[in-house]
């Protein structure tokens, strides 16, 4: 399969596949139900501060630059360790780079089309979270090519990289949902196209078995 019909084929997935469409709309009105209290919350973490620093500042780095570098250098070092082919190490870096890009690309042309000013008044990227976007497509990645456990382990530090967000006025709450609906759903789109060129079938368990809850007590 040549890379335009693997990024056509995954990309296709984003929108066509059930899961998909479910989490995409589902999170979509729960982001635009969640903008009525969108003020409440960030004036509640403001004031609680429910991160601190040097957790707040690993998260964001972790969601702007750390992610994909861990992933990609993970990706050679385990190839190699376990003598995997150059050809397989090539289609799990090619999978993993087109679902990242693709990821980037719709959250800026979204972040650009919606214009919504940020939290802290910065104009004008903020629906939706780009970090955290990025940040659950890597988790679906490395959900894919390394199971479950190490699946939660990213799922756990995308919803980190998002409260991280929020804790530095950079982002609403339903900034971040979107974005960690948009991300995941991208990131299992890829996902899904790269187990069917691997193993001729689709990978269904994308997501670990697991759930993740975020409460704030509101006044």
């Amino acid at each position: 399969m040549s890379w335009a019909t693997y990024w056509s084929e995954s990309g296709k997935k984003v929108l066509s596949d059930k899961t998909n469409q479910k989490l995409l709309g589902y999170s979509a009105l729960t982001a635009l139900a969640v903008t009525q209290i969108d003020m409440s919350v960030k004036n509640y973490i403001q004031a609680n501060k429910i991160l601190s620093d040097p957790v707040s500042r690993f998260g964001d780095d972790y969601g702007g630059d750390w992610a994909h570098w861990i992933l990609w250098s993970s990706i050679i070092t385990t190839s190699v360790m376990n003598n995997i082919s150059s050809s397989e190490i090539f289609s799990k870096m090619q999978f993993s780079t087109f679902a990242m890009l693709t990821n980037g690309i719709i959250t800026e042309t979204m972040k650009r089309s919606f214009g919504r000013v940020r939290p802290n008044g910065g104009c004008c990227k903020s629906f939706p979270s780009g970090h955290t976007s990025h940040s659950y497509t890597i988790a679906a990645i490395a959900h894919e090519l390394y199971g479950n456990q190490v699946g939660a382990l990213a799922y756990g530090l995308a919803t980190l990289v998002a409260v991280s967000r929020m804790n530095d006025n950079k982002h609403y709450l339903s900034d971040v949902i979107f974005g960690a609906a948009l991300g995941t759903s991208i990131g299992r789109a890829f996902s899904t196209q790269y187990h069917e060129n691997i193993f001729g079938k689709a990978n269904i368990d994308i997501l670990p078995t697991m759930a993740l809850r975020i409460s704030f007590p509101l006044d």
